[in-house]
């Protein structure tokens, strides 16, 4: 999204009084005014990769405006726009952009945490910007914080400043901010004295709570579970993101409850994947998600501002995008429906980027690898550290939930148990303990991807398991299975240990199998993916690894600490 310079803004000007041609001109088309909701016949001018005018007038044509002429029954909306994505679960910020342009979703406001965590200010800002020089799709972010994280209140200024980030957030730890921590209320207070928005991650949470993060500045949430959990965040001025995720498909059982809600006022409703893992993504488009809204009962669009309108206003952006209005971006999604969310074509920026159901659009030569190919194996154990240090063991309550247990350290393994190691890359600090629900039959599994970087080794091979830490110290990023003595399968994640510069559609297919051999073997639930990647994620209960040992959530207190 290039800032309006002077020359550009009188030009637009120019084309719209008729005194300059314009760049692309579509005569008499459907146009979904998500204002509105009104459909009407309209033309459409195009200076650049902005739109000039929308209604009955013909505009100044030269040689080279391109007159697009669209069967009677397609019809232009706006691009939808992803208001909460997480840019690296096996895919990057490059792949997964690239995917979402193509079906539609040209804008996405990003979790910049993992990036953060392993660049300068300089380097953030820096690769960012020259993201969206690649021509492939919008990439705005978040400024991520917890308490402590960032140390300095300057790197969170400064990175409020970037006018790529558009809130701070997503904030989860709600206990800090009950007991008064001073460090989150200066951070609280820079993400409002930047006037950008502020996000949180408050899942199952009472008003109690909402009223203490509103209180705080905070303005949008994306966890709610149930129709009572979006009345209440409405109630109390949050909008609302409805998730359909893999491991939260709750969008089409909250809207089927919000559809019979008398007077409901959706305005502050948006739709999200929130970073659905591969292979859910395919089928967790913006355009599947209308599809479903529409399905449940609410209006077409209702439906479509969902992902046009709504995000463009909550991000305080709609002067720019979300519609299709004079002035605005001329990002535009060509259906053949209303009933059919999903483009044939695709214009970006003015340009054609779908054309016909054909990707147009040349790939960039931009590669994040120059940014994130940095495996530090700097303080890694020279043998995999296999005696047992703790008898508290992890149990997976779901893919991402988890409990403690006790277990004897010299009882053989259950049919649904596992080892688990858990090596700390900064330090080389580790724990050997037991996990269970996660494999009945893994001789051995070895993870760089998760939330901290750190090693995971899982298995009931204490040998395989060796030799799958060996092939991390040889240089392996990535997870590497062995999961009997015929079946062994791996994904090469080389960016950050979490990212792979494949496209989604390869990903996909390497994702699909790794799950179904995890299945074979015994995961008990959905996402393998998402469950490896949380183990060290400090928001979610009930216990979770760190360089200091097992965490319980809720008392911050260590159980089982590393050596």
């Amino acid at each position: 999204m290039n800032p309006l310079t002077y020359e550009m803004h009188c030009r637009l000007i120019d084309t719209a009084r008729k005194k300059v041609p314009a760049t692309m001109y579509f005569p008499n088309v459907n146009v979904l005014h998500v204002y509105s909701g009104i459909v009407q016949r309209e033309n459409v001018w195009l200076c650049g990769d902005r739109i000039a005018y929308v209604g009955q007038d013909e505009p100044l044509i030269s040689e080279k405006t391109e007159v697009c002429r669209l069967k009677d029954h397609q019809i232009m909306v706006p691009a939808y726009i992803e208001p909460h994505a997480h840019p690296f679960l096996l895919y990057n910020p490059l792949t997964l952009g690239s995917y979402l342009t193509e079906k539609g979703t040209m804008i996405s406001v990003n979790d910049n945490s993992l990036f953060m965590a392993h660049f300068n200010e300089k380097e953030l800002n820096a690769f960012v910007h020259a993201l969206n020089q690649t021509g492939l799709h919008t990439w705005l972010w978040w400024a991520y914080f917890e308490e402590g994280n960032p140390a300095e209140i300057d790197t969170l200024s400064g990175w409020l400043n970037n006018p790529l980030v558009m809130q701070g957030g997503e904030l989860s730890h709600w206990l800090p901010l009950k007991f008064g921590s001073p460090d989150l209320y200066e951070k609280l207070f820079a993400v409002r004295h930047s006037e950008k928005r502020m996000e949180s991650h408050l899942p199952g949470s009472s008003v109690n709570t909402l009223n203490l993060f509103a209180a705080g500045g905070v303005s949008a949430d994306h966890e709610s579970m149930t129709a009572a959990d979006v009345i209440n965040r409405l109630n109390l001025g949050y909008y609302t993101a409805i998730r359909y995720s893999s491991i939260r498909p709750d969008l089409p059982v909250i809207m089927n409850e919000l559809a019979i809600q008398p007077g409901l006022d959706l305005s502050k409703i948006m739709l999200t994947n929130d970073g659905a893992s591969l292979p859910f993504l395919k089928q967790a488009t913006h355009a599947v998600m209308i599809k479903q809204v529409m399905d449940c009962g609410i209006s077409m669009p209702d439906a479509y501002r969902m992902a046009t309108l709504n995000p463009a206003v909550y991000y305080r952006m709609d002067d720019t995008v979300g519609s299709l209005a004079p002035g605005r971006i001329a990002d535009i999604n060509i259906l053949e429906s209303l009933e059919k969310p999903e483009p044939t074509s695709v214009l970006f920026e003015g340009k054609w980027f779908v054309r016909d159901e054909d990707k147009v659009m040349q790939p960039s030569a931009f590669s994040l690898e120059h940014y994130s190919n940095r495996a530090d194996l700097t303080h890694l154990p020279d043998a995999c550290p296999l005696q047992q240090t703790t008898s508290v063991g992890i149990e997976l309550q779901n893919s991402v939930i988890t409990r403690p247990y006790s277990f004897a350290p010299d009882s053989e393994l259950a049919e649904n148990e596992c080892l688990l190691t858990y090596i700390c890359r900064s330090n080389g600090m580790y724990l050997n303990t037991r996990i269970k629900n996660f494999s009945h039959a893994l001789h051995a599994l070895g993870s760089t991807y998760c939330a901290s970087g750190d090693i995971l080794l899982i298995g009931q091979d204490k040998q395989a398991m060796a030799n799958a830490y060996q092939k991390i110290l040889d240089g392996f990023q990535g997870i590497t299975a062995q999961f009997d003595e015929t079946r062994a399968f791996s994904i090469g994640l080389d960016m950050l240990g979490v990212m792979s510069n494949k496209s989604i559609d390869a990903l996909s297919l390497e994702a699909e199998q790794f799950m179904d051999h995890m299945k074979k073997s015994g995961f008990a639930f959905d996402d393998p993916f998402f469950c490896l990647f949380f183990l060290t994620e400090l928001h979610l209960p009930y216990v979770r690894l760190t360089p200091e040992g097992i965490i319980d959530i809720k008392s911050a207190k260590i159980i089982a600490p590393t050596r």
